[in-house]
């Protein structure tokens, strides 16, 4: 499978998560969307579409439906917000490898972005393998479920089955007859390996994009701590310059994220909360059950992404430099951990240049003064706090 491929190109921007995306049909070009447009149509009928029209025997079917729909919808919105930004999307990659191509020429800062590329992927492996634990406990307890409803029932309609996603199936009598339920258990295990693979796609992208631009600004952290150990004005002039250029696409960078998260971020919070308060209703009025363990399984699932947004969002806001831990740079200036562009740029002897180049430093430090991050809809930004608050 695409997911356990190697990484061939360490310097390649995101390589297994657009991959993933392609496998998905997300694309610019609307002709080559066949996949995606599948994908949606299926997940609509098989899941949408039921838990919306064909109603409940109970109202904790209900509740548990609405949280399993929330999920669905969670994952299957950014598949449909992503299309609609691929311009920024395209853009906030060429930038990205625009940086790259520039900073590589320094073996430092190479081994840095080979760190984060490397890192990049096997995260999105190991997410892949932990979403696969994710379905495994929702389907063996929900199987689990079935047999032991089969074999402890007193009558052919006493209880029901239980079902990997709670929704009825047009004509399938799922609750009551065996056959009928493993018919919806594979139908709906389909949906739940889309879901998963969406899934995967979505938190190596998203995740991958956030911490590739957090490690681009700690890079340029670095280069500012660096500038005073250049003596001659015009090697410092070219540094400030390259500099000036790198944080100036750092900033673009930046904007083109937030225009890509803001929708799905919103969605995601509000997904969040909405699943959780489900889920505690549910538990309190069936207590845990096999259908409660595939909810909370689901919860567990949207809580961890969240939690990851939420910090990365906050490594980005405070533009945390973690590389020192990597890298004894003894022949240059002490890097230290958490510092901010503004505040390296102010602790340089840049006020020992000539005007000239103090002119070039005060914007630098002027702008990164306002607060780099990501929001859901400029509502609020995503850090540590924010999860705390949904959380509460």
């Amino acid at each position: 499978m695409v997911v356990f491929e190697p990484l061939d190109d360490p310097l390649k921007v995101l390589p297994l998560p657009l991959m993933l995306l392609a496998l998905l049909g997300v694309n610019k070009n609307p002709s080559e969307r066949f996949r995606l447009y599948a994908i949606y149509a299926y997940l609509s009928i098989a899941l949408f579409i039921p838990k919306l029209c064909l109603g409940y025997e109970t109202i904790p079917q209900c509740f548990r439906s609405i949280a399993e729909g929330m999920f669905s919808f969670n994952t299957t919105i950014t598949f449909i917000m992503l299309p609609l930004k691929m311009d920024n999307l395209e853009g906030l990659l060429k930038n990205l490898k625009r940086f790259t191509e520039i900073v590589i020429l320094n073996e430092d800062y190479e081994q840095i972005l080979i760190r984060l590329n490397t890192a990049i992927h096997k995260f999105t492996k190991y997410y892949f393998i932990f979403t696969n634990g994710i379905v495994f406990a929702m389907t063996s307890s929900t199987i689990a479920g079935m047999f032991y409803t089969y074999y402890t029932k007193d009558s052919e309609r006493s209880t029901a089955f239980p079902l990997v996603f709670e929704n009825r199936l047009y004509l399938i009598d799922s609750h009551y007859n065996l056959g009928h339920c493993f018919v919806h258990q594979a139908l709906m295990f389909f949906a739940l390996y889309i879901l998963l693979v969406m899934f995967t796609a979505k938190a190596g992208t998203l995740f991958g994009l956030i911490r590739f631009c957090s490690t681009v600004l700690g890079i340029i952290v670095l280069k500012i701590e660096r500038l005073c150990q250049i003596g001659p004005v015009d090697q410092y002039t070219a540094e400030l310059s390259e500099i000036i250029e790198l944080h100036q696409l750092v900033i673009k960078c930046s904007r083109q994220l937030q225009n890509i998260l803001m929708e799905i971020l919103l969605a995601q919070f509000t997904g969040c909360v909405f699943i959780w308060c489900f889920m505690l209703y549910y538990v309190m009025i069936s207590g845990i059950t096999a259908e409660g363990i595939a909810v909370g399984a689901m919860l567990i699932a949207l809580s961890t992404e969240t939690f990851i947004f939420c910090l990365l969002g906050n490594e980005l806001t405070l533009k945390v430099s973690n590389f020192a831990v990597y890298y004894k740079l003894n022949h240059y200036c002490k890097i230290e951990q958490g510092l901010e562009i503004s505040t390296a740029m102010y602790s340089t002897n840049w006020y020992d240049q000539p005007v000239k180049l103090q002119k070039m430093v005060v914007p630098i430090i002027q702008q990164s003064q306002q607060r780099i991050g990501i929001t859901a809809a400029k509502f609020y930004y995503i850090d540590y706090n924010r999860y705390g608050q949904v959380r509460c």
